[in-house]
């Protein structure tokens, strides 16, 4: 009966890895190790309503929405894009101003041959291009760079986690680490929980905790819910979103 016990708390904690045809990069922090298959098209959007800081230092952001652009160039690299449109307000600027983020291009690539093995590993990088021009464009350039890991614990229970290093041209870059557990309670009900952070050079590091669910519509249609908390800062978000998969409609074989 105790060990039955502690399977159902673990169950509870593990990333969802069911038999979905859609895997998404939200709404956790964690991007997944599989890649999109090559000549599929996958879009994953949402809202997020987040607020930092405290007193007089204290701004709200609101982001409609944000979007990450998926494309599969063949078995195993896919290309990306995130861009979004950012609203902000603060104590002294009560109303909200948008303008749109940054922009940010790179591509993922799956170090695996066969996606059905119990460990996946991926790299992802990203470079994200300011909103700047001039000598400011160049001096605010990033780079992000993750390696994922996805362990396959059962048929609806996984573990998976990102390590990361953000480059900025201009300021020391930042290590980050996710570590998402999960549950898929039926075919179509998954659930999360997940802490992540950032370690600084020169600075305390941030620690903080998401949790969520997902429920699948269709095969290729996904829908979310997420909240996240500062374990030792004062952010807390919540986000509702959606993603899409391009249903594959031929055979054609791509390289691998």
């Amino acid at each position: 009966m105790k060990l039955n016990f502690q399977l159902v708390i673990l169950a509870l904690l593990l990333t969802s890895v069911n038999s979905q045809s859609i895997i998404t990069d939200r709404p956790d922090q964690t991007e997944s190790a599989i890649t999109v298959e090559p000549g599929i098209l996958q879009i994953e959007s949402g809202i997020i309503n987040q607020v930092d800081g405290d007193g007089a230092n204290r701004f709200r952001n609101l982001i409609i929405p944000t979007n990450l652009i998926r494309y599969g160039i063949s078995n195993r690299v896919e290309l990306r894009m995130v861009f979004e449109l950012d609203g902000k307000k603060t104590t002294t600027n009560p109303s909200y101003q948008f303008a749109l983020g940054n922009l940010e291009l790179g591509a993922k690539i799956g170090l695996n041959k066969h996606y059905d093995s119990k460990i996946n590993i991926g790299l992802l990088s990203h470079l994200k291009l300011p909103k700047s021009d001039g000598e400011k464009f160049f001096k605010n350039l990033a780079f992000i760079n993750r390696i994922s890991l996805e362990h396959q614990i059962s048929e609806i229970a996984s573990l998976g986690y990102n390590l990361g290093y953000n480059y900025f041209i201009n300021s020391l870059g930042n290590f980050i680490y996710t570590i998402a557990f999960g549950y898929g309670m039926t075919e179509r009900i998954s659930l999360y929980l997940e802490p992540y952070g950032n370690i600084f050079i020169n600075d305390t590091p941030l620690s903080n905790f998401d949790f969520g669910v997902t429920y699948l519509l269709k095969s290729n249609i996904q829908l979310d819910m997420s909240f996240g908390y500062g374990l030792n800062n004062s952010m807390n978000y919540q986000s509702i979103g959606i993603s899409w998969k391009q249903k594959k409609t031929n055979n054609i074989q791509y390289s691998k």
